[in-house]
């Protein structure tokens, strides 16, 4: 039978986890309950307890589904036997186990809970050996947690089945994230016949201009960030290293981004007519990039702008869409982002970001004694010192020498060659630790 016990003998994390549901603390929660449930995946009271988590966040369907599966295992034997050949998920009953492990790991997959859903997704396939549409959601989870060649294995099994599309793609992207550059041109000449609809044919456009990319960098041992941006997305990283990837900026680490921001447009020869925010979080970026740059500074107006316009945004998670005016690569318009998130997919990448960083904090969100016109102030005062700084200026020059020779691979100030900013699906690799 599956795991319970008294009440008494309840493991202290799940105790912990109930306190913080009961007190409505559902992100501390999900942090305690989490990883109780990896290292215990056959406890169904951690999995009914993250049933009533979601229900509490409002993720109903998913509640109902992990919910409805602590309830099938708990009436059941762990002695349920694999099928012998096969399952169709969609015929499958209500009350059969694999269909239920199945329904609540692609449903944890929607919240990006992809661990999760990995384990729920192998108990289902020890029970369904060989399923297509199994192998496919694992693979995909897998691939979203950076595990690629074990997704590449998974993808494998999949396409057994039917060489469609998106698998055949998914693929392509393993292959491209892994450096295998002769499998990922196998699996994008597959998609040359694949593709009919026109998103297909933008998505093969697409990969094809990252191959383009990779192999223009082929002889380099080893990529960073700065390479990875480039290859996935054509965009351009201002700072790399983890010295600069700040949980908490200060003003002098947003005042260097910035000289070295202008350094480059200047040294890459792009010229805007005015500076714009998005949202008011930007808005003081914006202000300070605007008298740096000796431009205007207004809020967005939409997306037929007449005037060539740097777009601002503080973080990553302002690009909040899709928003067709952003997808849409305009030549009155780029879109600069402070930090980018290493986690978090967005529709749009910007053509242009400060740095990448997780949980960016800026000055003005804090309670602080001097005013937002102060900080701003004191900022400007830092960025317009720095022209001269020489590690700034060895930044900016590094930069710049980087992005100048792949000109024609940028989509900054290439409209005509890249029609759409290309999604940002967060495929940049965090720098592995020295050991």
């Amino acid at each position: 039978m599956s795991e319970t016990t008294s009440e008494e003998q309840v493991p202290e994390p799940l105790l912990e986890a109930r306190r913080l549901l009961d007190e409505g603390m559902l992100e501390q929660c999900l942090a305690c309950l989490k990883p109780y449930w990896l290292n215990n995946e056959t406890d169904t009271r951690a999995i009914g307890m993250f049933g009533e988590l979601m229900k509490e966040a409002g993720r109903n369907e998913v509640a109902r589904k992990l919910i409805r599966l602590t309830e099938l295992l708990d009436a059941t034997p762990d002695t349920v036997q694999p099928q012998s050949d096969g399952l169709t998920l969609a015929s499958s009953s209500e009350d059969d186990i694999p269909y239920a492990l199945f329904e609540a790991g692609f449903g944890l997959i929607d919240l990006r809970q992809h661990e999760l859903a990995v384990m729920l997704l192998e108990r289902c396939l020890k029970l369904m050996p060989n399923e297509p549409t199994v192998n496919y959601e694992i693979a995909f989870s897998l691939m979203s947690l950076s595990r690629f060649d074990e997704a590449i294995a998974h993808f494998k099994l999949a396409m057994m089945d039917s060489e469609d599309f998106d698998t055949i793609l998914n693929l392509s992207v393993c292959y491209t994230l892994t450096r295998r550059i002769a499998e990922a041109k196998t699996m994008i000449e597959k998609l040359t016949f694949l593709a009919h609809e026109e998103d297909e044919q933008r998505e093969l456009n697409h990969r094809k201009i990252v191959l383009k990319r990779l192999e223009l960098l082929g002889n380099k041992q080893a990529l960073t960030p700065r390479d990875w941006q480039f290859v996935l997305y054509g965009g351009i990283l201002l700072r790399t290293g983890e010295e600069h990837a700040h949980r908490k900026e200060d003003f002098m680490s947003i005042a260097s981004t910035l000289a070295i921001l202008k350094g480059v447009l200047e040294g890459l020869r792009i010229e805007y007519e005015a500076v714009e925010y998005y949202n008011p979080n930007a808005r003081p970026l914006a202000r300070i990039l605007g008298e740096l740059m000796e431009i205007p500074c207004d809020s967005y107006k939409g997306p037929h702008r007449p005037d060539g316009a740097l777009l601002v945004m503080a973080w990553a998670t302002d690009i909040i869409g899709p928003h067709e005016a952003f997808i849409e690569h305009m030549h009155t318009r780029s879109i600069f982002s402070y930090g980018l998130t290493w986690s978090e997919p967005l529709p749009v990448a910007p053509e242009i970001t400060g740095l990448l960083a997780d949980d960016t904090i800026m000055p003005w969100e804090e309670a602080r004694s001097e005013s937002i016109d102060d900080i701003v102030a004191q900022i400007l005062e830092r960025a317009r010192d720095l022209d001269c700084d020489p590690d700034i200026l060895r930044e900016t020059q590094e930069a710049v020498a980087y992005y100048d020779s792949k000109r024609e691979l940028l989509v900054l100030n290439n409209w005509t060659t890249f029609p759409d900013r290309p999604e940002y699906t967060a495929e940049v690799q965090k720098p592995k630790a020295p050991k």
